[in-house]
């Protein structure tokens, strides 16, 4: 006699989440889409869809119920990590606590807890509400508690740029509380984990490049890290001690931090989901072998295989935006090459980035060496940076 096909439900329906749909298939899975039918892409490719919002908590909780669901599931999705852990707690799913997703989402609640158990280095910090005067901490960051994908961030070098920064800030965030916080100097890497009943997966180290100041929008993300293995050593030491103050017991992380020049290790924020920009979707398995997309399933559903790292390649993804012009043609160029996994462009004039939903394309790559794409500028009649590129293959 067949076991009874187990059910998932899963929030979001956008284009990129497509993969958790096709893995759930793929795992016999029946699954249940759960997002707005508005632009809702991967609702075709679920069993079942159901025109609800992701932060609608107690109604998915009760339609979980009703169908008997088995488990629930998003990735690379801040807005839905409190309404997973409500549902997996009312329902008696896995997943972390109610309380830990809410905190995992408060970029003030994340400093205060690090604070408080002093688990790993972290920047200064203040809390501001609207109206209230700003702490003249220089150079500041100055970001929303409350949001994700760049949005609202900016840096601050004296006081005449704090009144703009703090705005930009409070519009970006629901609950109109803002942090400034010290700049820190360094490399910023990523670390992308997955944690099953409080025992901890580190699975790769992600190395990033942003725009810098003031808005540090990413404009690219490789793997594996190129930082000195002593110096990775300590990350993955220090990932375990962080998940369990922050009782992130189950599941995906996504976890930011500043390298300083002499090798000290700052914690800058995490998210208790796999990391966006297709690092979770592609980046992990294509540098590392390891399914991280069945892996997060497979949490959410209570039955965990332990990872097996068995590849050593480089992935990375690369952004097209304003300031990254040239990739454009990078990606003209390569387009049919065997490293390159997937690329797309969108039509029009490329924007200056100061979130990540400003950018106009990418490209994934997966070779036995890192692909590095670096401009030769050149200046034209206008004073532009023109033309002349170097596109080369190189292991840093």
């Amino acid at each position: 006699m067949n076991k009874p096909q187990l059910k998932l439900a899963i929030l979001g329906a956008s284009r990129p989440h497509l993969p958790l749909y096709l893995k759930a298939h793929e795992m016999g899975l029946e699954t249940y889409c759960i997002a707005w039918e508005k632009g809702a892409f991967c609702k075709d490719y679920a069993d079942h869809f159901h025109d609800i919002s992701i932060v609608e908590k107690e109604q998915i909780a009760d339609l979980c119920r009703k169908e008997g669901i088995n488990g629930i599931v998003a990735n690379a999705l801040e807005p839905a990590v409190p309404t997973v852990a409500y549902v997996a707690q009312e329902c008696g799913f896995n997943g972390i606590s109610y309380k830990a997703a809410l905190q995992a989402v408060n970029k003030k609640e994340m400093r205060t807890c690090i604070s408080r158990t002093g688990v790993c280095l972290q920047p200064e910090f203040a809390i501001l509400k609207y109206g209230e005067p700003a702490p003249e901490i220089f150079p500041a960051i100055i970001k929303p508690t409350d949001s994700s994908c760049s949005n609202g961030v900016s840096k601050v070098s004296n006081k005449h740029e704090i009144a703009p920064a703090i705005e930009r800030a409070m519009s970006a965030s629901a609950s109109k509380e803002i942090l400034v916080e010290e700049f820190i100097e360094g490399r910023e890497i990523s670390v992308e984990s997955i944690s099953f009943h409080g025992r901890h997966h580190v699975l790769a180290i992600t190395d990033k490049e942003t725009t810098g100041a003031p808005y540090f929008v990413e404009t690219a993300h490789h793997q594996p890290s190129s930082l000195p293995q002593k110096i990775q050593e300590e990350v993955r030491d220090t990932m375990p001690r962080l998940l369990d103050a922050l009782e992130l017991t189950e599941g995906a992380s996504h976890a930011e931090f500043k390298i300083t020049e002499d090798g000290r290790i700052y914690f800058i924020e995490i998210g208790a989901r796999g990391g966006g920009d297709c690092i979770s979707y592609d980046l992990v398995k294509l540098s590392t072998g390891y399914d991280f997309v069945k892996g997060m399933i497979e949490v959410a559903l209570g039955k965990f295989t332990e990872p097996v790292i068995n590849s050593t390649k480089y992935s990375g993804i690369y952004f097209l935006s304003q300031e990254t012009y040239y990739i454009k043609d990078f990606i003209d160029r390569n387009k049919d090459k065997d490293w390159v996994v997937r690329y797309e462009t969108e039509n029009g004039p490329l924007k200056s980035l100061k979130k990540s939903q400003d950018r106009s394309g990418y490209i994934i790559y997966q070779s036995d060496h890192k692909i590095n794409c670096k401009p030769r500028a050149e200046t034209n009649l206008f004073g532009y940076a023109e033309a002349q590129r170097v596109c080369k293959r190189s292991l840093k």
